[in-house]
């Protein structure tokens, strides 16, 4: 009789457990509480330091058209704390400006998790496309632009670009 209890409980357990158990490991929260991922909206743990040196942050204003968050946009590249913003941006640097990389990276690590994508391309290349209004934000050193003669970007009509200073060395 004692045995007959025993399967009778364990036989409930099984089937409430497939009944209910076997969903619930389906469902995104549970996989969620079960993964080690970041979530979509955490912040990089480790903030990269900014580099020394002057830079310039080109902005297409023809991708950013809403005034509000263009302003902190402006706010964030200039070193200042930002509330959320919940728009994506792609940090376009040139393949050999590694001082610009670290910057952008810098930018990357204090925003949240895929917020900041970073494209490394050719210099010549970037500043063409650059142009053309084919790009979001580029990075560049001061030594990069004055090399580049990316200074004759700063006549275009939808291009903002903005100063920045690196860290004090």
């Amino acid at each position: 009789m004692l045995m007959k209890m025993i399967r009778h409980i364990l036989c409930d357990i099984l089937a409430l457990f497939l009944l209910l158990g076997v969903p619930f490991l389906q469902t995104d929260y549970c996989q969620a509480l079960l993964s080690s991922d970041p979530d979509a909206v955490s912040s990089a743990s480790v903030i990269v330091d900014k580099p020394s040196g002057a830079y310039l942050v080109f902005i297409n204003l023809e991708k950013h058209t809403d005034a509000e968050a263009l302003e902190i946009w402006r706010d964030f590249f200039a070193g200042k704390e930002i509330d959320l913003l919940f728009e994506d941006i792609v940090c376009s640097v040139a393949s050999g400006d590694i001082n610009a990389k670290t910057l952008a990276e810098n930018y990357q690590s204090r925003l949240p998790e895929h917020q900041c994508e970073i494209k490394s391309e050719d210099t010549t290349l970037m500043l063409s496309k650059a142009e053309h209004q084919k790009f979001d934000i580029l990075v560049m050193s001061q030594e990069f632009a004055d090399a580049y003669h990316a200074d004759s970007l700063s006549g275009r009509q939808n291009i903002e670009i903005i100063q920045v200073q690196g860290a004090e060395s």
